[in-house]
């Protein structure tokens, strides 16, 4: 009897939880999935349609280059929340190249919103002049984005003690040769 309880507990339990972790894992995946394809992920953004992360599409196109032109703004410091949960929300950052980045954050976003507006269009003309016009401000922002990242790749350089790491090779040689040739002693004056 205990054996058949085995067996019939064998037969039932464990296909039920493979099909109940296969279900989690499918999910789970989904879920990351859609929070990869978002513009700006750890805002609360419309998730855009899966099918747009390999679409040859115009508008999966553009979608594409928007989320790749934030991950350069938001590669600013402090333009993105670090924690997943956070606690308590933290005083607006006063810091201007961090308030830049985050307003291509946020337009990057509107623009994403009205390009998956676009998007559901019958096709035709007004579809395709949406889209074009739509691909117009996509440079744009991802133009601002890029000069956002300059300036605070820019001012992460001139944070930086100048020392003889920041030297090129030939320039840390010729101040090495400088400071030894103070370091040898002169002849005495005659």
């Amino acid at each position: 009897m205990e054996l058949l309880l085995l067996m019939l507990f064998l037969v039932l339990f464990v296909p039920v939880a493979f099909m109940v972790a296969l279900a989690t894992w499918g999910a789970l995946g989904v879920s990351s999935l859609r929070r990869a394809n978002k513009v700006v992920p750890t805002r609360s953004a419309i998730s855009a349609p899966l099918r747009w992360l390999w679409s040859p599409s115009p508008a999966a196109v553009l979608h594409r280059r928007l989320r790749s032109a934030c991950a350069l703004a938001g590669s600013v410091e402090g333009s993105l929340p670090r924690e997943r949960w956070p606690r308590r929300r933290r005083e607006p950052v006063n810091d201007g190249i961090v308030s830049l980045a985050q307003e291509v954050l946020q337009e990057a976003v509107a623009l994403d919103h009205q390009l998956q507006s676009t998007s559901l269009l019958p096709r035709g003309v007004p579809r395709d002049q949406a889209l074009s016009a739509l691909d117009y401000q996509v440079r744009g922002l991802e133009d601002a984005a890029r000069r956002v990242h300059q300036l605070a790749t820019r001012r992460a350089q001139l944070a930086r003690p100048a020392g003889p790491a920041t030297l090129n090779l030939d320039e840390r040689i010729s101040a090495m040769e400088a400071a030894l040739g103070e370091l040898t002693p002169r002849p005495p004056a005659g």
